[in-house]
C-alpha cells in the first residue's frame, strides 16, 4: 500500500532542489489585474472581429447590388445605388424613365455605332460562376467566332476559334459597353423581334431585360406595349426615337 506524500513536503523537496525558487507565490492582486487585462483584451478582440463579419456581409451586398427574391421583388440596400441595379419598378419592372433616357443616350452614343461599324450581328460576354467558364462569343462581318473549350461550345456547333482580328473586335466592343456604363453582356440582331437588342445582365430568376434599337420606328409610336403571355406579361416600353425596353419572363 502507497503512501501519497503530503503537499507541504513535496513543495519543502522542489525548493532544496531549486535554492532560488521563491518562497511566496505571484502576488495575486498583480496576478487578478493580469487576467483582467486579459480578459478585456479578448473581449474586444470578439467585438472587433464581429464588426468585422457584419461590415464584410454589407460590404458583400453592396457590391453585388439589388437582389431579387422569387416571389418577393427586388431588394436594395437603402440609400445604395448601383449604376446596374436591377429594375424594380411595376409589374413587370422596368427602370424609371430617366433611367432609360440616360442609357439609350449612352448606348446610342456609345456602343451602337461600333456595332454598325463591325458588322455586328452577335455578341456574348459570359463571365462564368460557380463551375461555369467565361464565354465569349461574336458574330461579325468577317464570321462567326466563340471560344472552342468544352465548358462553352459543344463539338457541333458552328463558328472558328477567335483569331487576332476577331478578339480586337470583340474588345472594342466590350470597351465601348463599359464606357457606356450600361450593364450589357450580349448583343443581337434580329433574334429578339425586329431590330438590334442589348440584353442587361443580371440575376433574375423571373425577369429578361433589354434595351432594343428598331429604325423606322414611327413619331406616334404608343408609349408601351403589353403582350400577355403563358409564363407572364410581356412589357415593351417605348424610350424614344427608335430606342425601347422590353421586360419579358425568363422561361
Amino acid at each position: 500500500m502507497s503512501v501519497q506524500p503530503r503537499d507541504d513536503d513535496v513543495v519543502a523537496r522542489l525548493r532544496a532542489g531549486v535554492p532560488d525558487y521563491p518562497e511566496a507565490g505571484p502576488d495575486a492582486g498583480r496576478t487578478l489585474a493580469a487576467a483582467r487585462r486579459s480578459l478585456r483584451r479578448s473581449r474586444r478582440r470578439r467585438v472587433l472581429g464581429s464588426v468585422a463579419a457584419v461590415l464584410a456581409v454589407l460590404v458583400g451586398l453592396t457590391a453585388a447590388g439589388p437582389i431579387e427574391l422569387p416571389g418577393l421583388g427586388t431588394f436594395a440596400i437603402p440609400g445604395w445605388r448601383d449604376i446596374n441595379a436591377l429594375p424594380d419598378q411595376g409589374e413587370p419592372p422596368v427602370y424609371p424613365r430617366q433611367r432609360m433616357l440616360d442609357d439609350v443616350a449612352e448606348l446610342d452614343r456609345q456602343v451602337l455605332p461600333v456595332v454598325e461599324n463591325l458588322g455586328l450581328t452577335g455578341y456574348g460576354n459570359d463571365r462564368g460562376a460557380w463551375n461555369r467558364p467565361a464565354c465569349r462569343g461574336l458574330t461579325w462581318s468577317h464570321g462567326a467566332f466563340l471560344d472552342r473549350g468544352s465548358g462553352c461550345a459543344n463539338p457541333d456547333d458552328p463558328g472558328r476559334s477567335f483569331d487576332a482580328e476577331s478578339d480586337a473586335a470583340f474588345t472594342r466592343v466590350s470597351q465601348a459597353i463599359e464606357h457606356s456604363g450600361v450593364n450589357v453582356y450580349r448583343i443581337d440582331k434580329g433574334g429578339w423581334g425586329p431590330g438590334t437588342s442589348f440584353h442587361l445582365r443580371d440575376d433574375s430568376w423571373r425577369w429578361n431585360w433589354y434595351y432594343s434599337y428598331v429604325p423606322g420606328t414611327p413619331a406616334d409610336a404608343p408609349a408601351e406595349v403589353r403582350e400577355e403571355m403563358s409564363i407572364g406579361t410581356r412589357l415593351q416600353v417605348h424610350v424614344s426615337g427608335d430606342w425601347w425596353f422590353t421586360a419579358e419572363p425568363d422561361d
